[in-house]
């Protein structure tokens, strides 16, 4: 296994807004999933010094096989409980750890890899604050709040577009996701995140624009309102402008380069990248043959979760997506939450091999 840095070769409320697309898309709307903390921590003290030295054994023996049945080394599927405050963010707190589980922002909150910039942009009864960024060279995600001034009840944004000031160059695709304050709904909570174009400069000027989705009072309850965009308002374009701090710079991705190979019959297929961030983890499977991600009868491995650490430690990762490796027709990439700030002992990948509705055994490939 080999290593080196990046190359320069990318509801708690009934109206929760999960990947939430322009109102354009609406029928193209997907979602993301969930998880919450687990911590044991088991430890066994001797408080009987009057007893004689066989007993102590006698003693220490039992709490040592107590000890190894009560601490079993099972990754969890969550990394923070909500009894962990976020402080200035703690708004988002909630919907975060309960419903959209953002792995990589809840490690870099509990870090304080965290930027707070408290920027806002206000026009025609609207106003729109960015709270909160965090980033690294593969990600940028931020924090922001909507606001209604006019009465109007906000359904969500329509769009969240970043782009660099430096090259005047969009930043990416968006991922949005979001959900009103539980006692009002002309507050809207929400985040974006961005996934960094490797081949561009790191971005230290943002240009973020907002424009945002609202109806009249007492809309939100009607369910046509889901389904129909004639009720709809639409704020102006809210610009805001924020620096990045020079921190987000700073770490690198590392690569490892594992070469594990899995057969699938007559073919092979391996594990040959793996990049690591603090916000993302990305792995690479390269096939003797083309992939082919719609072609289900095929053979094929599937990356299920990153386990992160060791023993009643460790934490199960999961993946945000999949998608075909556009450089190489023979690979596909799987992109994963990361927790490296915790920095965990261990990496370990875990796949299953797949033909049509048959699926293998779960593997464990050691990446760290």
């Amino acid at each position: 296994m080999s290593t080196s840095n990046k190359d320069s070769s990318q509801p708690s409320s009934s109206h929760l807004h999960t990947e939430q697309p322009s109102l354009s898309e609406m029928s193209h709307t997907s979602t993301l999933t969930d998880e919450e903390d687990v911590q044991e921590a088991k430890r066994l003290q001797s408080r009987f010094p009057w007893l004689d030295a066989r007993l102590l054994v006698v003693v220490g023996f039992t709490s040592a096989v107590m000890l190894i049945l009560l601490i079993v080394p099972m990754p969890t599927e969550s990394t923070y409980t909500t009894a962990n405050s976020w402080g200035k963010l703690e708004p988002f707190h909630e919907y975060q750890s309960d419903v959209i589980q953002n792995q990589s922002l809840m490690s870099a909150i509990k870090h304080n890899y965290i930027q707070y910039v408290n920027e806002s942009a206000e026009k025609d009864g609207y106003i729109v604050t960015v709270n909160a960024v965090t980033a690294d060279e593969n990600q940028l995600i931020i924090l922001y709040t909507a606001k209604s001034l006019n009465g109007q009840e906000i359904y969500g944004m329509n769009s969240v577009k970043l782009s660099s000031i430096a090259t005047g160059k969009p930043l990416g695709h968006s991922r949005n996701n979001g959900t009103h304050d539980t006692d009002s709904e002309n507050v809207f909570r929400g985040t974006t995140t961005i996934r960094l174009k490797s081949r561009e400069p790191f971005p230290q000027e943002i240009a973020a624009k907002f424009q945002i989705a609202s109806v009249d009072e007492g809309r939100l309850s009607d369910p046509v309102t889901n389904t129909s965009t004639e009720d709809m308002h639409y704020s102006p374009t809210l610009l805001i402008h924020f620096s990045l701090a020079g921190q987000f710079k700073r770490p690198e991705t590392e690569i490892v380069y594992p070469n594990h190979t899995i057969e699938l019959g007559d073919h092979k297929v391996a594990l040959t990248r793996v990049e690591m961030s603090p916000l993302e983890i990305r792995v690479r499977f390269t096939g003797d043959q083309p992939f082919e991600p719609y072609n289900t009868n095929k053979p094929w491995v599937e990356a299920t979760g990153i386990i992160a650490g060791e023993g009643d430690q460790a934490v199960l990762l999961r993946a945000l997506n999949r998608k075909m490796a556009f450089d190489d027709p023979n690979s596909y990439e799987y992109i994963f939450y990361s927790n490296l700030l915790d920095q965990p002992k261990t990496l370990q990948l875990q796949v299953v091999t797949r033909e049509a509705d048959n699926i293998g055994d779960t593997q464990l490939i050691q990446i760290k």
